[in-house]
């Protein structure tokens, strides 16, 4: 009974993600028919301007610089105060890049970006997770059980879905899974406190196989 109701749990989580899938897809569609992509479009449209003012700091600072080279050469005394001049060069040109380097992590996200995230993420979750960890169970395969905790902890791509899902904690859920392939007598202990920690709900019924009485 106990497998049952782990593969139960199993399913119940992928049909959740599998409707965030759906539910993506039906707004996308709606918004392509409303014409949003190239509204969303205009909103990203990059604004030349900073580049313009970067050129003409640029600008300003080559003059100075070949002003000062030839200053001495010149016909008679100039006592023109240059480094004001320099300094207020350098923040235009230096103002600008470092308000290009802080827009970038400011990019706009549209409603679009996030459901075409969401449904990503989804599927990432269902196909490389919930999947072969269904399989390994069905077939009680422990060494498949390790390969897929191996997968949480070296997969980037596969760790950040779960956690932006918020299927759990891909270190936790990796730990569960190396605990259940390896489980031993005299680790109920260990089982019961993973279990108290493990927000993962698939997971937390099959460790709940080993200790069920």
């Amino acid at each position: 009974m106990g497998k049952e109701k782990v593969l139960e749990e199993m399913d119940r989580r992928i049909k959740r993600l599998e409707a965030e899938i759906e539910f993506a897809e039906e707004r996308l569609r709606y918004l392509e028919e409303i014409g949003a992509p190239s509204k969303y479009k205009a909103l990203k449209r990059r604004d030349y301007s900073v580049y313009y003012t970067i050129f003409i700091g640029v600008w300003m600072l080559v003059g100075l610089l070949a002003f000062m080279s030839i200053k001495d050469r010149l016909p008679g005394v100039i006592n023109i105060p240059l480094l004001p001049y320099l300094f207020i060069t350098l923040s235009i040109i230096l103002i600008p890049i470092l308000y290009l380097m802080w827009s970038k992590n400011q990019e706009v996200r549209t409603p679009m970006d996030e459901f075409e995230e969401r449904e990503r993420l989804a599927r990432t979750i269902i196909a490389s997770f919930y999947r072969p960890l269904m399989k390994a169970i069905e077939e009680d395969d422990k060494e498949a059980m390790k390969n897929l905790a191996e997968e949480l902890l070296r997969n980037p791509v596969l760790a950040g879905a779960i956690e932006r899902m918020n299927e759990g904690d891909p270190k936790l859920m990796a730990y569960a899974l190396y605990l259940y392939a390896s489980y031993t007598e005299g680790l109920e202990d260990e089982v019961k406190e993973t279990i108290s920690r493990l927000h993962n709900k698939p997971l937390r019924a099959l460790l709940e196989t080993l200790i069920e009485t």
